[in-house]
């Protein structure tokens, strides 16, 4: 169906879009395991550079791609279900995710990075024990959660007091985002706010965050992908425009990306270089946020039972995945192979570990039930559902 006919009950294209966001962000995750750039707990001692620009391409687009998802399908809920239905759904698939999945996974995460480090189970065993690994609490990779929480509030906050507006004022707002979507300069006009946020961050690059406290800087460079995605729900009949430039924003993409990693690499003046890299950035994500979102919905729009099954698995696969890539990591440690090829093994093994996991242990099970909205019975075709 159209989705600019109102009728749609599930965005496939979407949903394929933010699942891939996630296992690219497995991906990244164990391409930084075994770099030695990046952080990650625990890193073996032999390392390689070999796919660190991949990083750095995903980085550029991975996060905001996913909260355009996330303040799409927020918007949906919301009108779909109403504050009270939706704020349910949101509390159980993602405020209990982040709260149970962080006491689950960061003493798993710590016990195994300090075994890493000091090959004696007892010590790494006493480092839990004890209570000293608290030291170092951190959100881990379920950061993302907890910033997609704070969006949520700011969210409801944004919309009773839009509520409050003339409907003639909020309607000509909903214009106006229209207008720049359609406009051939939508990306650069998109890109400003985010440069403007941009200003904020030590680096030109998107900065993880330090620690449990929320920061500010953080929040405002999430929260402009975010209201875009929302406003794109409103305005849905735009997904045809995303779709018809896809092609042409990716040729764009690609030149600004370009332009970005190469002004990183070059010596310009050092006020000049702060100022133009997070100028190119800004470019760069917007770009390939039209681009990578025009086509997925041009060529993955339909339905299809096996990639239902993979966009439902990725959200516990993310989760999931790094106390798994840690363990992987480990009993290759060892190995007498290059880095990149342990890289391959402990990601490919991640994965079929996980999957199977998901199926028989997690879509079934009231763990099934509070990630995807619904239990679903351990089959590879899912029962239809009319929302996520």
């Amino acid at each position: 169906m159209n989705p600019a006919s109102g009728t749609v009950s599930r965005y496939h294209a979407l949903d394929a879009l933010r699942a891939a966001m996630m296992f690219l962000g497995i991906y990244l995750h164990a391409v930084v395991a075994y770099s030695p750039s990046g952080g990650w707990p625990y890193k073996p001692l032999q390392l390689t550079t070999t796919l660190d620009w991949s990083v750095g391409l995903i980085h550029v687009f991975r996060m905001p791609v996913f909260y355009v998802m996330a303040g799409f399908f927020a918007a949906l809920l919301l009108q779909r279900y109403g504050l009270r239905r939706a704020a349910d759904n949101r509390f159980w698939r993602i405020v209990v995710p982040f709260v149970v999945g962080w006491i689950i996974l960061f003493p798993l995460v710590m016990f195994l990075t300090a075994f890493g480090k000091t090959d004696d189970l007892s010590t790494a065993a006493q480092f839990i024990l004890s209570g000293r690994f608290l030291a170092y609490a951190h959100p881990l990779h379920l950061w993302f959660l907890e910033y997609l929480i704070v969006l949520y509030l700011l969210a409801l906050v944004a919309v009773m007091s839009i509520g409050r507006l003339p409907q003639d004022v909020r309607a000509r707002l909903l214009r106006l985002f229209g207008w720049v979507v359609q406009s051939w300069w939508a990306p650069l006009i998109v890109a400003m706010p985010s440069f403007l946020a941009l200003l904020a961050l030590p680096h030109p690059w998107l900065e993880d965050p330090p620690g449990f406290v929320p920061a500010i800087r953080i929040v405002v460079v999430y929260a402009i992908p975010f209201a875009f995605g929302w406003l794109l729900y409103l305005n849905t009949d735009l997904l045809e425009t995303l779709s018809r430039r896809a092609w042409l924003y990716a040729a764009l993409a690609a030149l600004a990306t370009f332009s970005y990693v190469a002004t990183l690499r070059i010596s310009i003046d050092r006020d000049l270089a702060f100022y133009l890299t997070r100028a190119l950035h800004s470019l760069a994500l917007w770009l390939l946020i039209f681009s990578v979102t025009g086509l997925f919905l041009r060529y993955l729009g339909s339905h299809s039972a096996l990639r239902r099954y993979l966009c439902d698995s990725s959200y516990f696969l993310y989760l999931a995945h790094m106390p798994v890539l840690i363990v992987f990591e480990l009993l290759l440690k060892d190995v007498a192979l290059p880095p990149l090829a342990k890289m391959a093994i402990a990601l490919a093994a991640t994965i079929a570990v996980l999957l199977p996991l998901y199926r028989y242990g997690v879509r079934p099970t009231f763990i099934g039930a509070v990630l995807n909205g619904r239990r679903y019975p351990a089959a590879l075709t899912p029962v239809p559902v009319a929302a996520d």
